[in-house]
């Protein structure tokens, strides 16, 4: 249940670059980091506000990825939208 409600959080916040990376709820923090470095960066919307929301959101998951490697990246996603 928490799933759906995140994806609708961070489309409505304007962060659907990054929520559409974490598409598996089972993901760990090692393989979206994976994942993310193949991927490259956070696309821009051209948008300021918007893009420093993705930016800080991203910065949030990779930072508790990285202490957290065995974590899901669901997990990462909330606490980063929580500021947690």
């Amino acid at each position: 249940m928490r799933m759906p409600v995140l994806f609708v959080a961070l489309t409505f916040l304007g962060l659907a670059p990054v929520s559409a990376q974490v598409t598996d709820p089972e993901m760990t923090c090692a393989a979206y980091l994976d994942m993310v470095a193949k991927a490259g960066p956070t696309p821009k919307t051209g948008d300021a506000a918007t893009d420093k929301m993705a930016a800080d959101m991203d910065g949030k998951m990779k930072a508790y990825c990285t202490a957290n490697p065995k974590a899901k990246a669901s997990e990462a996603a909330e606490k980063a939208m929580m500021g947690g």
